[in-house]
């Protein structure tokens, strides 16, 4: 049985430590420190993989651009401790964990029953400028173009949720 790699494996368990407590914590600004965490801990993930493009675009594009505008929008809010909300039991926020992981084991039960052998290696033009050029504006266009009006929408959202408070 294969092992896997202690890089990895820490990286993963990062990421995924991570972005629990983006979910889980009421403090936004941490939430968000806890998101540049979690996708730090991918582009780790991306470079053990092979894919350094895709490493450093996700850097650039998501921790530098994306994560910067939450945290703009979480400023321009500038919500107060009471404004956040009640925080919920420690009973009904244990139920929905394990909620949560039941489901996660439901999805994951079928991919750990699948013995079929992967490949060692990736093919040679695997996150490549060019393969993924190729892929991003010939098969995933429409999803790229949709994602750019959802990121669009959400900054509008943000500021119309601003400024209905000044």
């Amino acid at each position: 049985m294969p092992t896997i790699e202690p890089v990895f494996a820490t990286a993963a368990l990062v990421t995924l430590g991570a972005g629990a407590l983006v979910v889980s914590l009421r403090n936004p600004v941490h939430a968000a420190i806890s998101m540049l965490v979690a996708f730090l801990g991918l582009a780790v993930i991306y470079l053990k993989l092979g894919a350094p493009f895709l490493a450093a675009m996700h850097v650039l594009v998501y921790t530098g651009a994306i994560l910067v505008l939450f945290l703009f929008v979480i400023m321009l809010l500038n919500l107060k401790p009471h404004e956040l909300g009640v925080e919920y039991p420690l009973k009904t926020r244990l139920g929905l964990a394990v909620l949560c992981g039941g489901l996660f084991a439901l999805i994951a039960l079928p991919l750990l029953q699948d013995h079929r052998e992967l490949p060692r290696q990736a093919p040679a033009a695997f996150g490549t400028v060019e393969s993924v050029g190729t892929a991003l504006f010939n098969e995933y266009a429409l999803a790229f173009e949709l994602i750019s009006v959802l990121i669009m929408v959400a900054v509008f959202a943000g500021v119309l949720l601003a400024k209905r408070k000044l």
